[in-house]
């Protein structure tokens, strides 16, 4: 066949390697522990990294761009010294929120009596660093040397005994003692409802947030900031009262979360480590207590466990920090090498128990490594496609995993062969599979119980059973007798197809209904504090959203009044947003709008550049209401010009992801349109990025991950029709867990980025394994063919999918959403994966690949195919070829040897007796043809002759 180039070499390669280390095993059986042990030696290296906006925003997102254009423009001022709403970046802070016990009025004397002890308690935090003290006040962001205040208790003067005498007004609340000043209440204020005939007086609120912010410009102030963080949370925490409840969160507390969780599902991996062993040491038990391997079972999970001990040793070597994501890559890893030594054992029990040990290595490990070769090869290149996402968290987990699969095959070929052969050994000498003591077959053993605890093994009698002496586990004959007859019937092929159309409708049905992003408060473990805060920080406070700047990038003559007219017209577009406040509520920031009212109220039009830039500088910015919008505006280093400024517009009802995105995108087109270059931003648009990115940077490594998995399979599986039913599978598997999560309610986000890049190797895993099987095998039918692909590996796919789904159980469980969303999606990819494995790609095979095609490739691959087995027991050599009459002819004083009469060409065939060792019935055969002659092949160390007999 003309596509089995590369399948030769590496079925040859690993015929002679299955020899070899059949010959040397202790090599083999030695190094690669010590190679694991010298690796795993590199994790006393191993840093951590659990930066959110490092690890969960895009690399190129343009919030990034943008932040860098604002610290440039309105950087003299920092993010020390400068309003809470103007913050370029993501603050540190402490936030509690604040309701009634029973749910009622928050704004009642005993409840605003018992905030504001809190409150004193959290301004009266004391936290040291190197030998000095410093309290809030010392650490907070100030404007003009003053702290951010929160504004409700501003309202109420601190004092609980003004509670019953102060109207306020929502959102908006100006002081009557001074009329010029406002406080925004919109953010400190949740669940609010209004006097009835009233549209802003207010009746009564839910909750009270209470928000402290500090600076963290250089690391020393950085360091005390966290220090005075987590003296926050202590003092929140035992903070009690008879009439409020508190929840609390600060800046690093979603870390804090993600490395808690990390850590707890480290723990977990022993107990599915245990598991897996139980379950593997339980699927290889059988009745026959010689050719049952559960030590070998518990070899394949160790070799598993030491390419996760090497990966992450050898990744600490050179520097990949650790995040909590990869957490999840020991249960994966583990699944997949359980999978790989499924298929080894599979191949294993399909050889002749009657030949030695090293012959049956040599065929399982040509047939077994071929399959664990291709989807090694492609869930590799599949991770290595992920590691170039714009996600670092997704780079660094496939970078972990990749190189994991990577030893994981390394081990499986050595250490678990190795371990293939002691036992090939111990069953070739009829011993006991947990004592190595020698039994009696069952045949020749009479006590029962006896029978049922210590007898198996073969009798090593002669047997006239095609193939030899094998032995099948009960699976595999299930899969041989019931399943594979049953699922080639016409009336179970039309509803396959028929359920097929049914789940692919269902699939896409849930791809037009995908949800994108990963929500702050998803990073938090389920029942931790920081959980109850951002919810009810979501339900209560998302009416009025963050404060979004409109800033004005390059030097204009704002003097003008056209270029005024330009920037109103872009600010108003931007109010009329759908997304934004308008006008009327007048929550819009705008210097420019109160500058031109002042100097309206001056009576002072049409100033030249030199009298607005005079008035601007010298008399409006000094007056102590208008002093703020200093910060607002940057000048030139003469001030004769403006050269950049911004205008601030709130955002409203931002309750749910797609708001967030939907405000963002409007606003940005607002701004890309605008007449003047300008830009939008607030630091919140770096997170929101992901959306905008997350569903193009999916589709783009699945496209690029898929096309790559279609040339390896046409490379590797020798049969181009076989290489595109793969590449359909694997668009349909794919199609399939989008589309199922999506209904599990599972959001296309980051985690679940990483797992469809892998769920591309997996699809490769089960579909490649069946599609070679039924290539490879050689029987007149279609159906035969499909039949025999299930029984070779429906056992293996069945083992396989089974372990890994037991290895990920312990992370479904988990109290983290990072955690199930893996176990979700994972059980989706495993579970689709093998149902396409098993039913609709051996239908889809049947139904593709008729019989004359896959005879005259037959005809044509075998026309010169040699197929040399050295048996080592009985220095004979069987060379196998398509003889014209497709009859075989036993061989006398051998048994299970086989001979064909040669072709009229003269060529020989399937020889496999002694020197001058003639089969003496052969003349007697009527559909022998004596005219031809038989042809005996030696094979030697300096080569081979063949000699007419």
């Amino acid at each position: 066949m003309a596509f089995d180039c590369i399948e030769k070499v590496i079925k040859l390669f690993f015929f002679n390697y299955g020899g070899f280390i059949a010959r040397h095993p202790i090599p083999f059986l030695l190094v690669p522990p010590l190679l694991a042990g010298a690796l795993g030696a590199g994790m006393v290296f191993l840093t951590t990294e659990n930066s959110l906006e490092n690890l969960y925003t895009p690399d190129n997102g343009q919030a990034k761009t943008d932040r860098n254009t604002v610290d440039t423009l309105f950087g003299e001022h920092g993010d020390n010294d400068t309003l809470v709403s103007h913050l370029s970046n993501i603050s540190r802070e402490g936030s509690v929120i604040i309701r009634h016990k029973d749910g009622q009025n928050i704004l009642t004397q005993a409840a605003i009596d018992d905030i504001l002890d809190l409150h004193e308690q959290i301004m009266n935090i004391r936290i040291t660093l190197a030998n000095q003290e410093y309290r809030f006040t010392d650490l907070c962001v100030k404007l003009d040397g003053v702290c951010n205040e929160n504004p409700i208790l501003a309202a109420y003067d601190y004092n609980s005994s003004k509670v019953p005498s102060t109207t306020l007004t929502f959102p908006l609340y100006t002081s009557p003692a001074d009329n010029t000043v406002t406080y925004f209440l919109g953010g400190g204020l949740g669940g609010v409802t209004f006097v009835t005939g009233s549209q802003d007086e207010v009746l009564s609120a839910e909750a009270i947030q209470l928000s402290y912010f500090l600076r963290y410009e250089d690391s020393v102030e950085d360091q005390r900031s966290a220090l005075w963080e987590e003296k926050f949370l202590e003092v929140a925490e035992a903070f009690t009262s008879s009439v409020i409840t508190v929840t609390r969160e600060v800046s690093s507390s979603i870390e804090t979360e993600l490395d808690d969780a990390s850590s707890g599902v480290i723990k977990d991996f022993t107990v599915t480590f245990t598991i897996l062993i139980t379950f593997s040491v339980c699927s290889c038990v059988m009745l026959d207590w010689v050719r049952s391997k559960p030590w070998l079972a518990s070899c394949g999970v160790l070799s598993a466990g030491l390419a996760v001990l090497s990966a992450f040793g050898l990744m600490s070597y050179i520097g990949v920090p650790y995040i909590n994501v990869v957490g999840s890559s020991p249960f994966l890893i583990v699944g997949i090498g359980v999978d790989d030594m499924f298929i080894m054992l599979a191949a294993w029990r399909q050889t002749d128990v009657t030949w030695s040990v090293e012959q049956r290595m040599r065929h399982a490990f040509s047939e077994a490594a071929m399959s664990i070769t291709i989807t090694s090869i492609t869930d590799s290149l599949a991770l290595g496609i992920g590691a170039i996402s714009s996600f670092r968290s997704v780079r660094i987990f496939c970078m972990y995993t990749g190189v994991a699969v990577i030893f994981d095959y390394a081990y499986q070929i050595t250490f678990f062969g190795a371990c293939m052969v002691l036992t090939g050994r111990r069953e070739a000498a009829n011993r006991h599979c947990m004592s190595c003591l020698k039994v009696r077959p069952k045949s020749e053993s009479t006590p029962t119980a006896y029978n049922i605890f210590c007898a198996g093994g073969s009798t090593q009698q002669p047997t006239n059973v095609e193939g030899g002496d094998t032995n099948d586990h009960a699976l595999m004959l299930f899969f041989k007798n019931y399943y594979g007859p049953f699922i080639t019937r016409w009336w179970v092929v039309i509803p396959t197809i028929l359920l097929f159309l049914g789940y692919l409708g269902t699939a896409i049905y849930g791809c037009t209904m995908v949800r994108e992003g990963l929500e702050l408060r998803n990073l938090a473990r389920d029942n931790s504090f920081v959980a109850a805060h951002l919810e009810a920080e979501r339900t209560l406070f998302s009416e009025y959203g963050p404060p979004v700047a409109l800033v004005f990038t390059e030097p204009r003559d704002v003097w003008n009044p056209l270029i005024q007219d330009l920037m109103e017209e872009t600010l108003i577009k931007m109010e009329e947003s759908e997304y934004t406040y308008d006008t009327d509520h007048n929550l819009t920031v705008s210097w420019l709008r109160d500058f031109l009212d002042f100097l309206d109220a001056i009576h002072f039009r049409n100033p030249t550049q030199a009298q607005f830039m005079d008035i601007l500088l010298n008399t409006f910015l000094e007056i102590p209401a208008f002093r703020r919008y200093m910060i607002d505006i940057t000048f030139s280093d003469d001030n004769r010009t403006i050269v950049a400024s911004r205008f601030f517009v709130t955002s409203k009802n931002l309750d749910s992801e797609d708001r967030k995105r939907y405000m963002m995108t409007d606003l940005r087109r607002i701004a890309e349109e605008a007449d003047l270059p300008a830009i939008v931003y607030h630091p919140l648009f770096i997170f929101y990025d992901q959306y905008l990115v997350i569903l193009s940077n999916t589709f783009q490594n699945m496209g690029i991950a898929t096309g790559a998995m279609f040339i390896v399979s046409l490379l590797m599986i020798p049969h181009p029709v076989c290489a595109i039913l793969v590449t359909l599978s694997i668009v349909s598997i794919v199609t399939g867990v989008i589309g199922l999560m999506t209904l599990w309610q599972v959001n296309l986000d980051s985690i679940a980025m990483t797992n469809l890049i892998i769920c591309i190797g997996f699809s490769v895993d089960f579909s490649a394994h069946i599609c070679y099987a039924y290539t490879s095998t050689k029987t007149n039918s279609r159906r035969d063919s499909v039949i025999h692909a299930v029984y070779s590996l429906g056992m293996p796919i069945v083992q396989g999918a089974l372990s890994t789904i037991l290895g990920l159980v312990i992370l479904y469980v988990s109290d983290s959403h990072i955690f199930r969303t893996f176990s979700k999606t994972m059980f989706l990819v495993i579970s689709l994966g093998a149902l396409h494995g098993l039913l609709f790609i051996p239908v889809g095979l049947m139904l593709a690949i008729p019989v004359k095609i896959r005879n005259e490739n037959e005809n044509n691959e075998n026309e010169n195919q040699r197929d040399c087995h050295d048996f080592q027991d009985r220095g004979i050599v069987t060379v196998s070829q398509r003889s014209h009459n497709k009859t075989m002819y036993p061989m006398n004083g051998l048994t299970n040897r086989y001979m064909h009469q040669p072709t009229s060409d003269g060529p020989y065939v399937n020889s496999g007796y002694r020197d001058d060792f003639l089969p003496s019935h052969i003349n007697d055969r009527q559909d022998v043809r004596p005219q031809h002659n038989w042809i005996s092949l030696e094979i030697s160390q300096s080569g081979y002759h063949t000699s007419q007999l």
